[in-house]
């Protein structure tokens, strides 16, 4: 027997960022269905895409449902009415509610990009085609945004029959409003003036949300937004989504508002990393475990003990897509933490009434998860399996000089099975079951195998043996690194070498100097990209084996490529490397390419390259004192 704890049981879905056709929207609600969450909260606009056809403003999927990305390649999609319609009742069919959510006052590059009018400047634009928070939003000082959001929203309201309509209302950039006549002439004639709290254009903001829920409860819903619409004054009827934390939530259910709980600082955003990052794909940063996810209570005690409990209406999952490249690896990343929501909100109370805490709680949920990643496999959903990680840091190059002993951890309890003949590991190959010591170069193979047989992807991790790489003797070195920058935008080293004879020389006394020649602005407007190369020598403080990382595109010792990192996405190194170096002067060449990859600028990254002795447990950064040519 099971029952609901909340009668809102939510995961959002941000398709703009990155579309996903009409099958992978109705694989999401299937394994939705299967583990009794009821609303699906879909994400449709934002500043890298418009989603959903207006028949009104076709420009809306002509030009703001497409972008030009960083690589050069038209990015693009967006679902009709008629398919919106038949997703619609694809869920209700399978008990599920769906929530638009169209963004509002910011958060709309898209839109601008097709009707530039909209905006305070009226410039003409293109979607953003990096992550972040477009500065460029809806002018509140004029009235065409007002009304096309009255024209949006009669189209869209229909489609969807829940109570529902989210407006967003998150992140929204004032400066525009600041230096805009119209903007401002609007906080005189309405009178909105700044205090203690609150700006006067974060007063127009919720101005403008206002307005835009009387245009919502028109059509018979029930306006969302996020926790930002607190700011300024709290409209009406609204319902908030505190994802800021809970105390967006606190404040709303204290005024007597709903409330539904989605605070990321609490697990409850899932495109974060679930393992370590040196050996995952790619995420916005972040660690939230499945344990965490199914731990979270969406009811604060304070509201509880003064009586408010009852206007946390639900907790939500948020499936943000930023960095969510294919269907693989959104699956990957959303399973099986989004199916914690359902293990929460029908089981928890019972849970802890049979005494399910603490020590017993993880084994207790271990068991839940085995059974549902079967179901998982039974659908052929992709989902994460932990793998075998190395503390500090994991590694797939371990470098040593007498033995190397290898330990292995999972962030979940679990069998793991390893190969030391080059083979592949299969479930029946030796248990790890203590660290054991490499004394010759192997190749270990190592992988995680869940309760039903299912294998992870083993990682393979190169262990060679290395006698200590000599320092050089050299006569005289200055401080620093000789550089050469190269003017223009350069995908692949390859592509650099017809630049060679072109670059302008100077001498560098950090690493930092490589990544700002030029201002990296949030927008990155008008960025005049380039690319360094900076030679010279690092010291070495003692011999021993070291670690090496970093987001450069590479990085070179002694004449060998260590650090790797050409066609990704430069954040969070992945591709570490490890090296017996002796104390002394070592040739190094950094390499850095200022582009765009993955919506990532690298030339928002702070150049480091950094060392982790193998006896030490973090990593440190290459200092100036430590660079000479």
């Amino acid at each position: 027997r099971d029952e609901p704890c909340f009668g809102y049981r939510g995961a959002m879905f941000d398709v703009a960022r990155y579309f996903y056709p009409v099958e992978d929207v109705k694989r999401f609600i299937d394994i939705m269905a299967l583990h009794k969450l009821n609303t699906f909260h879909w994400h449709l606009t934002d500043d890298q895409g418009w989603r959903i056809e207006i028949k009104k403003y076709p420009k809306l999927t002509e030009i703001g449902s497409k972008r030009i990305d960083g690589e050069g390649t038209e990015y693009g999609g967006f679902y009709t009415q008629e398919e919106v319609k038949d997703i619609v009742k694809y869920a209700a069919d399978r008990f599920i509610t769906i929530v638009p959510e169209i963004e509002l006052p910011g958060h709309e590059m898209a839109a601008i990009a097709a009707y530039p009018e909209l905006s305070c400047e009226g410039k003409q634009g293109t979607p953003r085609i990096i992550w972040g928070v477009e500065d460029i939003v809806l002018c509140a000082g004029k009235e065409e945004p007002f009304q096309f959001f009255e024209d949006v929203i009669a189209e869209v309201a229909p489609l969807f029959p829940g109570e529902y309509f989210h407006i967003g209302g998150d992140e929204c950039p004032k400066t525009s409003w600041e230096k805009c006549p119209l903007c401002q002439a609007r906080i005189r004639k309405e009178g909105l003036k700044g205090d203690k709290e609150h700006s006067a254009e974060e007063k127009l903001q919720s101005y403008f949300v206002q307005r835009m829920e009387k245009v919502v409860n028109k059509h018979g819903k029930k306006m969302i937004g996020w926790d930002e619409i607190l700011e300024g004054g709290l409209a009406p009827s609204a319902t908030v989504m505190s994802w800021r934390g809970e105390e967006g939530g606190i404040a709303a259910a204290s005024m007597n508002h709903d409330v539904i709980m989605t605070p990321g600082s609490e697990g409850m955003y899932i495109d974060q990393f679930q393992g370590d990052y040196k050996i995952n794909p790619v995420s916005i940063g972040g660690f939230t475990t499945a344990e965490r996810v199914y731990k979270y209570n969406p009811v604060p005690d304070t509201l509880a003990a003064a009586g408010k409990g009852h206007f946390i209406k639900g907790v939500q999952c948020n499936v943000w897509s930023e960095y969510l490249y294919n269907t693989d690896i959104m699956e990957y990343r959303i399973y099986p933490r989004i199916l914690e929501k359902q293990f929460h909100g029908y089981f928890v109370h019972a849970d802890m009434a049979k005494g399910v805490t603490g020590a017993n709680l993880l084994a207790f949920l271990e068991r839940r998860l085995d059974n549902a990643q079967v179901r998982l496999d039974g659908h052929g959903i992709n989902y994460y399996i932990p793998q075998p990680e190395q503390p500090n840091g994991s590694c797939n190059f371990v470098a040593f000089t007498d033995k190397a002993t290898m330990t292995f951890t999972t962030n979940r309890p679990m069998k793991m099975v390893y190969t030391l003949d080059g083979t592949e590991p299969t479930p029946e190959s030796t248990v790890y079951t203590a660290p054991f010591d490499i004394t010759e170069t192997t190749t270990v193979k190592i992988a995680s195998v869940l309760p039903s047989g299912k294998m992870g992807k083993p990682r393979t991790i190169l262990v060679e043996k290395q006698t200590l790489a000599p320092a050089k003797e050299v006569a005289k070195t200055t401080p620093g690194l000789d550089m050469e920058v190269f003017d223009g935008m350069y995908l692949s080293v390859n592509n650099l070498e017809a630049a060679q004879k072109t670059g302008k020389k100077q001498v560098i006394k950090t690493t930092r100097e490589l990544t700002n020649q030029v201002p990296a602005p949030e927008s990155m407007r008008g960025v005049k990209q380039y690319a360094a190369i900076a030679t010279g020598y690092v010291n070495i403080p003692e011999d021993g084996v070291y670690y090496i990382s970093s987001d450069l595109e590479e990085v070179w010792i002694d004449g060998k490529l260590m650090v790797n990192n050409g066609g990704e996405v430069k954040r969070f190194s992945r591709h570490d490397t490890s090296a017996a170096l002796a104390k002394g002067l070592h040739e190094i060449k950094l390499v850095f390419l200022g582009h765009i990859i993955g919506g990532w600028p690298s030339n928002w990254n702070d150049g480091s390259v950094q060392l982790r002795k193998s006896d030490a447990e973090k990593f440190t950064p290459i200092t100036a004192e430590m660079l000479s040519h």
